[in-house]
Formats: structure tokens, C-alpha cells, sequence
């Protein structure tokens, strides 16, 4: 399987060429484009049971879509729902850990399950569960912005909102920057504090802090009361 992502970071696309034969598995609405020797097939992954699991616990699909390339060569194109980067880590017999919604396509000896993240995710607003992604094969995921990759070694301070993944060698706690003070007139809220040695990554943009900004441009109608004479 030959892969290349263009147009990083700001509207990023995977163009992928798949010998006869091979496969990859995809989101629902991934799918941009494809040739004609390249045949797709829904369902739901592993069963209806984990199905529902990931879509109900790490805002994945129920269903998702197997693209295969049949009679030769097929080139297909996939992207993601956010308007954000996309990045591809090529598995070895690993485990990467992804936040809600942030996969997007994967080889299909990938196994992906949801995650237990603990109650500290609930807190931090983040949610209970992750998405883990195990095996050996291809792997692309999306962010909000950019995605910037950091290699922990020892400790380092993330604002929840910007983890897009991790690999499962670092811990992590959640904790406030600052006194009482800062975590409620800072606008920077709580963070995570991951320890270890291990993969991080993190978007340049917060989906949550971008909605509460977008809020504020929100047009309200009002309803005018009172009637007539």
C-alpha cells in the first residue's frame, strides 16, 4: 500500500494506491474518491456489540467501510470530518491511543476497541473512554489544526483539549494549572500531565474553545409578543 498526504496542514487528503488484492478500512464518510477497480464494503466491525461500543464510548461509526482494490491497481482518496491535519504512523505489533473521533482510516489487521480512560477523563471534559489501536499495519488519524508530535521524556503539561493521541507508555493525571485562581480566571481550565517515555500528539487548535468563540458570533432572533389592537 502506497500512501501520500497532501495538502497539509489546513485541508489535508490521503491519496492511497492499493495493489490488487489489498484493502483498508475506513470511517463512514471518509470516502472522497476512487477508481473504478476499487470496491467498498459496510459493516459493522467485529460485530454488533463493539460496533455500538466504539460509536456510543469514542464517537466512532457503527458502520465502516472496507475498500478493496480488485482486477489491479485501485487509487482511493480519504479525508476527515474535521477541518484539520492528517497524520499516518505505521504500526509494528503496537498500541496507539487516539481521542474520540479521531480516527479515520486503518489497515484491516488493526484491531480498534474502546478504551477505558478512567473517571479523571470525565472531569477534564474529555470523556470516559479512548480509542486503542493495536496490531500491525497502517494507520491515519485526524486533529482540530495542525498536529504537532512531542517526544516525552519525563513530564509534560497538555490543556486536555488538544490531545489527539499517545502511545501507551506514558501515564497521565489531570491536574490545574496554578491555584484556585488561575484554574477559573486563566481560561486555561485543567490539563493533562503525562510521565513517562513515550509518543505524544497534540493539535494546535481546542474544537471547545472554538465553539464557545464561534457562540459569541451567533445570530439571535427574537421574537417580538404582544398583539394588536
Amino acid at each position: 500500500m502506497k500512501h501520500e498526504i497532501l495538502a497539509k496542514p489546513d485541508f489535508p487528503i490521503i491519496k492511497l494506491t492499493l495493489s490488487a488484492g489489498e484493502s483498508i478500512r475506513a470511517e463512514s464518510g471518509a470516502m472522497v474518491a476512487m477508481s473504478s477497480k476499487v470496491k467498498m464494503e459496510t459493516k459493522a466491525q467485529g460485530g454488533i456489540f463493539a460496533s455500538a461500543k466504539r460509536a456510543l464510548f469514542s464517537g466512532e461509526s457503527f458502520f465502516q467501510n472496507t475498500f478493496t482494490a480488485e482486477g489491479g491497481e485501485g487509487e482511493l482518496f480519504l479525508t476527515s470530518a474535521t477541518q484539520g491535519d492528517l497524520e499516518h504512523r505505521s504500526l509494528k505489533n503496537e498500541e496507539l491511543i487516539l481521542s474520540r473521533g479521531a480516527y479515520v482510516a486503518g489497515s484491516t489487521d488493526l484491531t480498534i476497541d474502546s478504551k477505558w480512560g478512567g473517571f479523571k477523563g470525565f472531569f477534564a471534559g474529555e470523556g470516559l473512554f479512548f480509542l486503542k489501536v493495536s496490531g500491525s499495519g497502517e494507520l491515519f488519524f485526524s486533529s482540530f489544526g495542525a498536529i504537532h508530535t512531542v517526544d516525552v521524556d519525563g513530564t509534560y503539561i497538555v490543556d486536555t483539549g488538544h490531545i489527539v493521541g499517545f502511545e501507551p507508555s506514558l501515564d497521565y493525571s489531570i491536574d490545574k494549572v496554578g491555584g484556585l485562581k488561575s484554574l477559573f480566571l486563566s481560561g486555561e481550565g485543567l490539563v493533562a500531565r503525562f510521565s513517562g517515555k513515550g509518543r505524544l500528539y497534540v493539535q494546535t487548535r481546542n474544537q471547545n474553545s472554538f465553539a464557545s468563540w464561534a457562540d459569541t458570533w451567533r445570530r439571535v432572533t427574537r421574537s417580538s409578543s404582544g398583539g394588536g389592537d
